[in-house]
């Protein structure tokens, strides 16, 4: 009988990273979580803390190993330059990434540094600390801007945001009143698609990005350092895309409002956004929640698809329809623009790797 996913045992993935790795034995292995891989946390006989990743086999957005290569070489330049990011660590062999057997077969596997402190969603940051974590965003894009890299990756295009989507829920579609919503998405989606377009003509608007940078991505220690994490969705696209994933609406309570007016001001003063960006955030939203359905659609396979109702598609075209229409994330970038007025052409090319 074939098997589509496996879940690897503890005991056995320890023995791995000792064979693979130079860490103190005896090695603790236990399952942080299964998503679009599984996540282990190695604790050592010093109670040294990391965490291994096992990637899952057919991703849509994963091609060959060179992607995955492309996340690692990634990593390791963010983390030298100093950004507050996890940092891949070396086999005795010398390579980052390692190979393994699994019943469905080969799987590639990499061990990362422990992001120390809590999630961001579950503290209360002062506007003092998102204006200062939207600047490490900033930086972070400045830094992709230098990396340079013989592997290639993805391009967070209207394929992989837009028409994979939509063409992923048509089979859950049944009713006219589902299908009637699924076309009316459609015809959102030609019109996003354009914005995307016109978008990504902008002068340095495009680049590599991280891609899922919502606030369970990042942990913040006892000290107010930042760690980011999970790389995994990274890619080449808009560089605004990544600020949008911390946007949570003109409904939400009013301390959130104020925080991502703090995220967005300090992106501003490191990195200026031109007036044509901050007027896409809307469509930049519009077009994550449809990311959102499509990518976990993209995992039914091993996680399952009874969650995708009709009430669901109902609810993704009000949510659609709501976030392209909010002026709330630009008014507030137009109050950050009149503080610190973006040069005429920042950064024309946007990245020095693979941006076209």
């Amino acid at each position: 009988m074939r098997v589509t996913h496996s879940l690897l045992h503890a005991e056995d993935l320890a023995q791995l990273v000792e064979r693979e790795y130079a860490i103190a034995a005896p090695i603790k292995v236990s399952l942080l979580n299964r998503g679009f891989n599984d996540t282990y946390l190695v604790t050592d006989v010093e109670g040294g803390r990391r965490v291994l990743r096992v990637y899952n086999r057919e991703k849509y957005w994963i091609r060959s190993e060179s992607d995955l290569r492309f996340e690692l070489d990634l990593l390791e330049h963010l983390a030298a330059a100093g950004l507050g990011v996890i940092r891949p660590y070396q086999r005795t062999s010398g390579d980052r990434l390692g190979r393994l057997t699994a019943p469905e077969g080969d799987r590639c596997f990499a061990l990362f540094t422990h992001a120390p402190g809590t999630p961001l969603y579950e503290g209360t940051l002062t506007a003092e600390q998102w204006r200062e974590f939207g600047s490490g965003i900033a930086r972070m894009h400045l830094e992709m801007d230098a990396f340079l890299t013989s592997h290639d990756r993805y391009h967070l295009d209207e394929r992989i945001l837009l028409e994979r989507p939509l063409a992923s829920l048509a089979p859950y579609a049944g009713s006219g009143r589902a299908a009637a919503d699924l076309a009316e998405l459609g015809k959102l989606g030609e019109r996003l698609t354009g914005e995307i377009q016109r978008l990504r003509a902008i002068g340095g608007a495009y680049g590599i990005i991280h891609a899922d940078l919502h606030r369970g991505n990042t942990n913040i220690d006892g000290d107010g350092r930042f760690v980011t994490f999970d790389f995994d969705h990274c890619g080449f696209g808009l560089r605004a895309y990544d600020l949008v994933s911390l946007y949570r609406g003109p409904d939400s309570p009013e301390e959130e409002r104020e925080g991502w007016a703090a995220v967005l001001a300090g992106y501003q003063q490191v990195r200026p956004l031109s007036r044509s960006e901050v007027a896409g955030f809307p469509v930049l939203a519009a077009c994550r929640a449809l990311w959102d359905i499509g990518d976990w659609l993209g995992a039914a396979n091993r996680n399952g698809d009874a969650w995708v109702t009709e009430a669901v598609i109902a609810r993704l075209l009000a949510d659609v329809r709501k976030a392209e229409s909010d002026p709330t994330p630009w008014l507030a970038g137009e109050a950050t623009l009149e503080q610190n007025p973006p040069p005429a052409d920042s950064n024309p090319h946007g990245c020095r790797s693979r941006c076209h």
